[in-house]
């Protein structure tokens, strides 16, 4: 009994004297249409590269906000810091953010002897995990919970991801909500072919913003409508 009280005396030592890890604690913000205006700097771009805590991206437009760089440095989970993983972020990937910029960093927020991993220096960008601040990015579709979704839920596999063009309009106000929503629900073959063939001429045209009247966009009642052409017939939105 003695010798098993010996032996259990340094697992217990060890319990009390290690630290304690700190936790993130924050309340649910919710999806991205409510918390994006609240930030300093929304914007689509690629991340380049990554270090530790942070990557780098470099911006493709900004969608609310300004900013002079290029490229800007974004910091990710660190302690009991709300963020997301830096690592979920790789080289490559495309994202929407919403940022909010670091001003008047603690004195201990950057270490030059741990470049890597950091707070965060002074006008640098933290991305915040309380609610859906990033939105994913793939051949020009966003998804995300953009307007919508359960409590800790940034991604609903059930949606359709939005076309850049009309995500872009909807950020500019040019596209009401029922857009986004009618855009994200599960779409019948025509119409995603008829989306494929809009991103490929706005692509071809390099303008990633269309005019509102050459948007495709009809409301909820009349999409329900919307068939594959007959054979034979010409169809002038693929032409």
């Amino acid at each position: 009994m003695t010798s098993t009280i010996l032996k259990t005396l340094p697992v217990i030592g060890g319990l009390i004297l290690s630290p304690i890890v700190s936790a993130c604690e924050c309340l649910w913000e919710g999806p991205f249409k409510s918390v994006y205006p609240d930030t300093d700097l929304v914007v689509y771009g690629e991340v380049r590269s990554a270090q530790g805590n942070g990557f780098d991206l470099v911006i493709d437009t900004i969608l609310q906000g300004s900013e002079y760089r290029d490229e800007i440095r974004i910091w990710g989970k660190k302690d009991d810091l709300c963020r997301p993983d830096a690592n979920e972020f790789p080289p490559g990937s495309r994202w929407v953010m919403a940022l909010k910029r670091i001003e008047n960093p603690p004195e201990d927020a950057f270490d030059p002897f741990k470049a890597n991993i950091s707070f965060g220096r002074q006008d640098d960008f933290s991305l915040s995990s309380c609610g859906v601040y990033w939105l994913p990015v793939k051949q020009q579709r966003v998804s995300g919970n953009i307007l919508d979704g359960s409590r800790w839920q940034y991604l609903d596999s059930k949606k359709t991801p939005i076309i850049m063009p009309v995500f872009e309009a909807w950020m500019r106000s040019i596209l009401p909500d029922a857009a986004i929503a009618e855009a994200a629900k599960p779409q019948t073959r025509a119409r995603q072919l008829l989306n494929e063939t809009k991103i490929h001429l706005w692509e071809e045209q390099r303008n990633p913003l269309p005019d509102a009247e050459d948007l495709d966009f009809r409301p909820p009642s009349r999409l329900d409508d919307i068939a594959p052409p007959a054979e034979g017939d010409a169809s002038n939105e693929t032409e």
